[in-house]
């Protein structure tokens, strides 16, 4: 009998997913507990040093000596994923989790693994809203799911496609992939939404910068409850049909809050006061430099430089390497 393993996006998920009924074993539900649109992303050379440094950006960015990522993870269980003679991709309509389906043949390419069957059960739309990701779902949710479709060769030579633009070391070969038509429609849309981690031409933030600066003006200085406000206005901008593709968690929101009120900065955007550890015991302000940014007078990246990550394009001034977004497109400058 053929073994069929499910990769879910995310803890919460795989755990509603467990209890939906679907895997024949546990051991056949395997997480993908990365968020790929966040941090660095590189051409897989070798799955172990490839998931290092993955491992490496998390533990930096969450201020911890070690990440563990659980015991079934999908980087510390890739036996298992050998052992599958199917293997199912369940996603929802969310930049990170649009990523993974380019993502998951360049990892088992790396594992020599290229004679399973791969499939993808894409959710697009709940009673009130898109699925934006597997969390949102109930085990019930999950087990009356829509039907999953084989990924064929035509589909496995656009997604190579895509995943090597995303991690080029440039950003042109997306921005042409995205002018283009394409088999994954959700894919794309997630992927110009995501350019938008590019800083803005006239602000030099990118969008949910902008939305923690809102977010402090309107209702600071607790942090907690600034990251909770502009995760609400990410989920506001998709009831309203206008984005909300890209969500992040609110540990990722917490470190943009401190590169913005670094104190090593020339015109640092924010004052932070308290513990830069825990969000919860943290207050945050506007400086009067970040004020001038939200009224549309300063541009961040051109007071303070820029060394930063979009997928695997460095930005980085001294280099000459910077990109603005402006209008659906990107700018060197």
């Amino acid at each position: 009998m053929s073994r069929v393993v499910h990769v879910i996006p995310g803890e919460t998920a795989a755990g509603s997913f467990r209890l939906s009924g679907i895997a024949a074993d546990v051991k056949d539900v395997l997480t993908l507990q990365d968020a790929l649109s966040c941090g660095p992303l590189l051409p897989i050379t070798d799955v172990p040093s490839w998931a290092g440094q993955r491992r490496s950006y998390w533990r930096e960015l969450l201020s911890v000596e070690d990440h563990d990522l659980g015991r079934e993870d999908l980087y510390s269980n890739s036996s298992e994923i050998l052992a599958g003679d199917e293997i199912v991709l369940w996603l929802g309509v969310d930049l990170a989790e649009q990523i993974a389906q380019a993502w998951l043949p360049a990892f088992l390419g790396a594992l020599d693994v290229r004679d399973r069957v791969l499939k993808i059960v894409q959710f697009v739309r709940g009673q009130r809203m898109e699925i934006v990701g597997l969390g949102m779902l109930n085990p019930q949710q999950i087990a009356a799911h829509p039907p999953p479709v084989t990924v064929t060769g035509r589909h496995l030579a656009e997604l190579d496609l895509v995943w090597r633009a995303l991690t080029s070391s440039e950003p042109t070969a997306l921005v042409d992939y995205l002018r283009a038509s394409s088999e994954f429609p959700f894919l794309g849309r997630a992927l110009n939404e995501g350019l938008m981690r590019y800083p803005d031409a006239d602000s030099g933030l990118n969008e949910w910068e902008v939305r923690i600066l809102r977010a402090v003006s309107r209702g600071g200085p607790k942090a907690a409850r600034v990251i909770g406000d502009a995760l609400i206005d990410g989920y506001e901008s998709l009831r309203a049909g206008t984005g909300g593709r890209d969500q992040v968690g609110d540990f990722w929101l917490f470190a943009r809050m401190l590169r913005l009120g670094d104190p090593k900065l020339s015109e640092p955007a924010l004052e932070i006061t308290g513990s830069r550890v825990e969000y919860r015991d943290t207050e945050v302000r506007l400086t009067p430099f970040g004020q001038r940014i939200l009224d549309g007078k300063a541009n961040f990246v051109d007071a303070n430089g820029i060394d930063d990550w979009v997928f695997g394009v460095h930005l980085q001034s001294e280099a000459g390497r910077v990109w603005f977004h402006r209008d659906g497109n990107l700018i060197r400058r």
